[in-house]
């Protein structure tokens, strides 16, 4: 699916709000050198655009020295479709940091067992309306149909392949996050259900029909530690934005963190700034606020 990125204006002011934040970081004595952001209900907006002027802020950021990682449950592919004009200089943590490419240089793919695939996929073949979407390094691969499944996966999956079995798919990749989309609820129904699979991987709530499950100790937080080791930025030097709970890791790392306004309300009790929701472009303004930007 091709995404149109439909042009809005948007203000990105630098007042009072950025002025008594860069006061404060600069009394701790902080430089920010890593922006992070979650896409579905934190950059994108309802109707999944980006911000008109993300392009223009992020040029001005990369020109400051400052890196700008994409932290998403979404397909690595369909995220550097969505950044094509920078695309060169954005980080991507994709798959919610089970495969992680910085700048063109792929850093690592966290590869789930054969074994631990197969058991989560017979598993959700017997519970009715959960269907499996297996993420691979080359593709991700789908073997359902139903339309208004393959509307969502259409979403987030640029490389999908329909396949006859999605188990026999995978022995021809490296599957590195398997996605359960749930027809109803994923937090009452197939979050609860995968449970038992929670000590040999890590289930994660991503979003209301979505559970991802990873590696032990796979997701973002862990992606972005890989950053601050690799080019010795301190948590304290990063900013991160998210909605949902699979943000949770990524903002406990950094230091200068926000929930959105339409966060979940577990994200919002334990981030230090709640910024606009993402219908406001609340990334966009906090993030000119802070460093002064003006387009």
């Amino acid at each position: 699916m091709k995404f149109g990125l439909r042009a809005r204006f948007v203000s990105c002011p630098a007042g009072p709000f950025g002025v008594l934040d860069m006061l404060d970081m600069v009394r701790r004595g902080i430089v920010l050198k890593l922006v992070a952001s979650d896409m579905d209900g934190t950059l994108l907006n309802s109707q999944k655009e980006l911000p008109a002027h993300l392009f223009p802020v992020l040029r001005q950021l990369f020109d400051r020295g400052v890196r700008f990682a994409v932290a998403s449950g979404r397909q690595y592919y369909n995220l550097r479709q969505l950044f094509e004009p920078v695309q060169e200089q954005v980080s991507f943590i994709s798959e919610n940091g089970a495969m992680v490419i910085d700048r063109g240089r792929s850093l690592w793919v966290s590869e789930i067992p054969e074994a631990l695939v197969t058991a989560v996929v017979e598993a959700i073949r017997g519970a009715g309306g959960l269907m499996p979407v297996l993420s691979g390094e080359k593709s991700a691969y789908v073997d359902s149909d139903v339309p208004f499944f393959m509307e969502n996966v259409a979403l987030y999956y640029t490389r999908c392949q329909r396949v006859g079995d999605v188990l026999e798919a995978a022995r021809r990749d490296r599957i590195c996050k398997i996605a359960v989309f749930d027809m109803e609820n994923a937090e009452t129904h197939a979050y609860p259900l995968l449970q038992p699979f929670d000590n040999a991987l890590g289930v994660v709530l991503s979003g209301t029909h979505w559970v991802d499950l990873m590696n032990p100790g796979v997701n973002k937080g862990e992606a972005i530690r890989v950053f601050q080791k690799e080019y010795g930025i301190a948590p304290d030097e990063c900013m991160a934005f998210g909605d949902y709970l699979n943000d949770y890791e990524m903002l406990q790392v950094c230091g200068e963190n926000y929930a959105m306004a339409n966060a979940h309300p577990k994200l919002k009790a334990v981030s230090r700034h709640v910024a606009k929701s993402n219908d406001e472009n609340g990334v966009v303004d906090a993030i000119c606020s802070v460093f002064g930007i003006q387009i």
